[in-house]
């Protein structure tokens, strides 16, 4: 169904652009022979970004509870704290027709798994943390104006690859943890403004809407307690762009 999907985003945008090239007019096609498609459509970006996950909790009657096993995430895991990243996120978009372009952008989470550590309740432990890297393509439209000022709006779809990193205190021979890959669409809206030539900074919020990532421990040989984690999260984001 994933590789479906992917492929007909693909496909679709693809055939946007093809269909615009062919409707482009004759001196467009010798501006395209002397670079013009890349040097006045393409755009370069990167963006530091700050996430809140949408589901951070599990309680039951007693509250954060490691032996509310049927309530938690997975097991005795009922916390999830995102965890920032401060390196830049890229991304790539390139005009298709004014006012409208596609992208490609690099996304990565991810958030630390708590539970208690004592029988007090005072002290917060965990299994690892839980991390995500993908790639998102987006369609997204710009309102172009004479100011400094441009408004857009995207959305598109995005592929993860899951990763769980397991804590010196949860390893152990023959222990392992094993997550899935996930998937899940996505919608932003931002401003960018012109500070230089060919260069803008860039301000936007964006809502992704992830699917929970499915997880096992196995503890003794082919025995697992399974869960899921939900990485559904909004970000605000800064940045700077550079266009072609």
């Amino acid at each position: 169904m994933r590789s479906s999907l992917a492929a007909w985003v693909l496909g679709l945008l693809a055939s946007v652009s093809a269909a615009v090239e062919v409707r482009a007019s004759p001196a467009d096609a010798g501006s395209r022979s002397g670079g013009g498609w890349i040097s006045t459509r393409l755009s370069l970006g990167a963006r530091f970004t700050y996430y809140w996950l949408e589901e951070t909790r599990r309680s039951g009657e007693n509250g954060y509870d490691n032996g509310n096993l049927s309530g938690n995430f997975l097991g005795s895991l009922w916390g999830l704290d995102a965890q920032q990243h401060y390196f830049p996120n890229p991304y790539l978009e390139y005009r298709v027709a004014s006012g409208f372009g596609i992208g490609v952008m690099y996304d990565q989470l991810r958030a630390k798994t708590l539970d208690w550590a004592n029988e007090e309740q005072t002290t917060t432990a965990g299994d690892g943390d839980l991390e995500i890297r993908g790639v998102g393509l987006y369609l997204v439209g710009r309102y172009r104006n004479p100011s400094r000022y441009t408004p857009y709006a995207s959305g598109g779809y995005a592929w993860y690859k899951s990763h769980f990193l397991v804590s010196p205190g949860w390893a152990a021979p023959g222990r392992r943890f094993v997550v899935e890959d996930t998937d899940g669409w996505f919608v932003s809206g931002g401003c960018t403004v012109a500070v230089a030539r060919h260069v803008g900074v860039d301000a936007s919020v964006r809502y992704s809407h992830i699917g929970d990532v499915a997880a096992r421990a196995y503890l003794v040989g082919n025995r697992f307690r399974g869960g899921a984690f939900p990485m559904r999260y909004t970000a605000f984001a800064l940045g700077v762009a550079y266009a072609f």
